[in-house]
């Protein structure tokens, strides 16, 4: 299924997720987000924008292993899109990051995502953090679950001992003749046992999900979709068979990742932890496939592809650089920004 994949790279993100025992029943984590343009050209607010890392931003804290209860949280942004310059008026994507206080006490796992809405989602925060925060919460979910299951998990550690960890990266290809992207996501969960007796770390699990879709460029209609998954446990990790999960996917066929398809995956898998990866790589799909559009652009002025017709970025804005009222709309879109057909990336 996946030696399929052909054509030139265009982006590759990345999210990655890591936990580690902190003082009493604290885990600590690090989040961290790091999107790679690997082509592309365009002029954006007086700005050119090309090849590079465009985001790379982490998340820093502490839940409860016991409640999910967020406990502390600290960030960092190296690269954001829109740094202040006078396009923004002084504006930058780092500003609503102070925000993310009010998340403090708050239960990550289920439920998490509509109290980020209320405090950071849209025009109130940034779309990337949020993604980030989101796999965050996912793999908090999964690792109470494991916890249930496994009873070696929540052993005594020592302080800063490694837990467990989650990479996703979403890479994006053009094939030759450039009507559809195609694109792979790979999810992998390693869970640790405690250490042994000279402190060598042990494998309790390793968990994998990986997944292919083809995607029209014209509309960002999805023309296929496949996946697979694998769960590896105990110290020799030996080769076990993947699982087919294609069938269960048949019907997200014409979907588009302009819009509907966090809906129409949560309606699909959540609510079972069987399902838990599987979402989440269907979920990265729609935000990895936005910063996918920019990197189709190849002069200052963006292509078509950039965003398909229909699709709008405005109404109370997708983030806060973009929101509607905002001193960036009104660079951009500086007669009416609800006439407008370019939309801009973020």
């Amino acid at each position: 299924m996946m030696s399929g994949i052909s054509g030139e790279p265009i982006h590759t993100r990345c999210l990655a997720v890591a936990f580690t025992q902190g003082q009493g029943e604290s885990v600590e984590f690090r989040a961290d987000i790091l999107d790679l343009r690997k082509a592309g050209l365009m002029s954006l607010a007086g700005r050119i924008a090309s090849a590079g890392i465009i985001h790379k931003m982490e998340l820093r804290g502490a839940f409860s292993a016991e409640t999910g209860r967020l406990e502390r949280i600290e960030w960092d942004q190296s690269h954001v899109m829109h740094e202040a310059n006078r396009s923004t008026k002084g504006e930058c994507c780092r500003d609503p990051m102070v925000r993310l206080k009010g998340l403090v006490g708050t239960r990550l796992g289920e439920g998490f995502a509509a109290e980020l809405k209320k405090g950071f989602g849209g025009p109130l925060g940034c779309t990337h953090i949020n993604t980030l925060f989101q796999e965050l919460s996912a793999f908090v979910s999964r690792l109470r679950a494991v916890m249930i299951d496994c009873p070696e998990l929540p052993a005594a550690r020592a302080t800063g001992e490694r837990i467990a960890r989650r990479s996703l990266y979403f890479d994006a290809f053009l094939p030759d003749g450039g009507a559809t992207t195609q694109i792979s996501v790979r999810i992998a969960d390693l869970f640790f046992a405690a250490c042994d007796g000279e402190g060598s770390e042990r494998l309790l699990s390793h968990d994998e999900v990986r997944l292919f879709a083809e995607v029209d460029l014209a509309g960002w209609r999805l023309r296929n979709v496949a996946a697979r998954e694998r769960c590896r446990e105990g110290s020799s990790c030996g080769d076990m068979p993947w699982q087919s999960r294609s069938e269960e996917l048949s019907d997200f066929c014409g979907q588009s990742l302009g819009g509907g398809m966090t809906r129409f995956s949560l309606q699909r898998f959540s609510g079972r932890d069987e399902d838990a990866r599987l979402l989440s790589a269907l979920l990265s799909l729609a935000p990895g496939m936005t910063q996918v559009g920019p990197a189709l652009s190849d002069a200052l002025l963006p292509s078509s592809n950039t965003r398909p017709g229909g699709m709008t970025s405005m109404g109370p804005g997708p983030c806060y650089m973009l929101r509607a009222d905002g001193p960036l709309i009104e660079t951009l879109f500086p007669v009416n920004p609800r006439d407008s057909t370019l939309k801009p990336d973020c």
